[in-house]
This record gives structure tokens, C-alpha cells and sequence, in this order.
């Protein structure tokens, strides 16, 4: 079980007396008198139950800005904390519909995560160029493990994420970040790409090119696991590198070899594998969106929430909009 520490420095006048959360949320708190008379009061909770204390935190202190609240990750406790399999079910079949555990982080350490790797920085941009090296020197070469090792080093899993978070939030902060970083990323791809395709001579022929310049319909499968996966690994506090790696599969070569095909001057497999790097990214933050959707992450606020929930309405039309116009595109491809 994934726990988390969560202290609280409640507003000065704090009554002690005064409840802030359900006792039996928690595994065990306690308090912290400080030199400068500051009371720090300490949660150890269940990761799953954060959000709905945090909640009750927030809610307790909604008269007041002068308190702070950190939440940190605990690595392990002693003496550890073992949840018996037949106690943990008794316990769930009690609470019924009225459990407050959501399966996943809390909101706000989602959204710290996330914001975290929506990068616009120069080493971002030079991940980027490097990934995009190797890819097109393994598509060249016909070398799948090159292209793996590209698929490794390509940041691409984070500002893709993001677009989905603020597209659920409402949060066009956020949104603006995503669509910078992911539109410097591809634009320095494709740049570096179509130079390469002036500059060097390939086979298209090749495997690793050639079969990424049609598209089918299990492309869109792989796009739609792609982007479950990568935002599932964010709300169930996973190392996400992983998921990155699965993600550039979908989005890094095809991006590639279009940037090759159309610097070298064959447009028309170019075209094939811009339609199926389209393909990918719409999947991808399509599957994003219902993801975090399904999973309950709303906005603070009900205002916030009433734009976050039309915000996603919207993009999830559009995305799905665009599937079916590529879904009619590849079926006449094939007909």
C-alpha cells in the first residue's frame, strides 16, 4: 500500500480542539510544536484517501489563506503497516458506495507530477534533437533496436499528458505550457528531420520506413493503449518512464520519417506517415481526456468545474471527430 504524509501548519488562533478530517481516513497523526510556537500537525494516510482528506483540510480552512499544506510520499514505515486481505474487504463492502477511495493519487500531487515534465526548457529541446537523430538514423538503418534507444531518450510522454489534465481541468495555464512544448518539440523534430532527408540518401523501402507510411486500425488501438497507459501511470504514481518509451512508439518514428520522406521528395509515403503521426497524437490525447475523465479528477472550484467539464466535452468531440474522419480514411485505404 502507497502511502502519504501530509503536514499541516494551521492558520495562527488554530484551535486543537477543532476537527479537520475523519479520524479513520488516517493511520496515525500526531503533533509538532515548533521554536516559534507554530503547531505542525502530521497524517499518515493511505494514498488512495489523500484527496478526500485534503478535501476536509481545505474545506475546514476555506475562511482562512494563512495555512500551508505539504504532502510527501513515504517511502516505508516501521513498523510497517499490513492490511489484512479479509479485513480490507469487510471494510469495503461496508462502505459501500459511501468509500471515498478513488484508485489513484490526489489531484493536486497529479497536477505537481504533470506540471513537473511539461518542459519548454533547452534541455528539453535537445532531448528532442537527439531523440530524433537516433530515430532517423535506425529508420535509415533499418535498425529497430536504434529506434528503440531513440524511443527511450524522447521526453514526449509529458506535455501530451498535460494537454489531457488541462483539457479535464479547464486549466488553460497548463494547456498553453502543453501546446508550447508540444509544438517546439515537433516542430525542432520535423525541422531536423526534412534537413536529414535533404542531406542523406535512404531506401525507403526499408522495414523500420516502410511501415510507417500506411495506416490501419490497429494503429488506433495502439494510440488509444498508449495514451491510457501513459496517464494511468500518472495517477497511480508510477514511474512513468516505462510508459514514455511506449508512447514515443506511437508518436516519435512516424513523425520522423514524415520529416525524412518529405525531404527527400517523396511526398506521397510522406503523406501516409503524417496520417498516421495524426493519428497517434489524436488517440492519444483522446484516450487521455476520457482517462483522467473516468477517473474522477475535476477542478477545485464549481465554477472551475463547469468549465472544465465543457472544456472536455468539447475537446473530447473534437478528438473524436478527427478519429472517425481518419477512421473513413483508412478504411477507403484499404477498400
Amino acid at each position: 500500500m502507497a502511502l502519504r504524509l501530509i503536514k499541516i501548519i494551521p492558520p495562527e488562533g488554530y484551535d486543537p480542539k477543532r476537527k479537520l478530517f475523519d479520524e479513520e481516513n488516517v493511520l496515525d497523526y500526531w503533533t509538532e510544536e515548533s521554536r516559534e510556537g507554530k503547531t505542525t500537525i502530521n497524517l499518515l494516510a493511505d494514498v488512495e484517501l489523500t484527496e478526500s482528506i485534503l478535501k476536509e483540510i481545505e474545506s475546514a480552512f476555506s475562511s482562512s489563506e494563512k495555512y500551508r499544506v505539504i504532502l510527501l510520499p513515504v517511502s516505508a514505515t516501521i513498523p510497517s503497516h499490513d492490511v489484512d486481505k479479509e479485513d480490507e474487504e469487510d471494510k469495503k463492502k461496508q462502505e459501500g458506495e459511501k468509500s471515498q477511495r478513488v484508485k489513484r493519487i490526489s489531484r493536486e500531487e497529479l497536477y505537481e507530477d504533470i506540471k513537473e515534465v511539461v518542459d519548454s526548457s533547452w534541455v528539453y529541446l535537445v532531448l528532442i534533437a537527439l531523440s530524433c537523430i537516433v530515430a532517423a538514423n535506425g529508420l535509415i538503418r533499418n535498425s529497430a533496436a536504434m529506434v528503440i534507444g531513440a524511443m527511450v531518450i524522447a521526453p514526449i510522454l509529458g506535455p501530451n499528458v498535460g494537454l489531457s489534465l488541462a483539457t479535464t481541468l479547464g486549466d488553460k495555464a497548463l494547456m498553453k505550457r502543453s501546446l508550447r512544448s508540444i509544438g517546439q518539440g515537433f516542430s525542432l523534430g520535423m525541422l531536423l528531420s526534412v534537413l536529414m532527408g535533404l542531406f542523406i540518401t535512404f531506401d525507403a523501402s526499408v522495414y523500420e520506413i516502410d511501415s510507417r507510411t500506411t495506416v490501419s486500425f490497429a494503429d488506433i488501438a495502439l494510440g488509444l493503449a498508449a495514451g491510457v497507459a501513459g496517464c494511468l501511470s500518472f495517477t497511480r504514481g508510477i514511474s512513468a518512464a516505462v510508459i514514455g518509451v511506449m508512447v514515443a512508439v506511437a508518436l516519435l518514428p512516424p513523425m520522423v520519417a514524415t520529416g525524412l520522406l518529405l525531404g527527400s521528395g517523396q511526398f506521397e509515403l510522406a503523406m501516409g506517415a503524417a496520417v498516421l503521426t495524426l493519428t497517434y497524437i489524436i488517440c492519444v490525447n483522446l484516450a487521455g481526456v476520457l482517462t483522467f475523465f473516468l477517473q474522477g479528477i475535476k477542478p477545485k472550484s464549481f465554477q472551475q468545474r463547469r468549465e472544465g467539464e465543457e472544456l472536455s466535452r468539447y475537446a473530447i468531440l473534437i478528438w473524436v471527430t478527427l478519429l472517425m474522419i481518419l477512421a473513413v480514411i483508412i478504411f477507403f485505404q484499404f477498400t
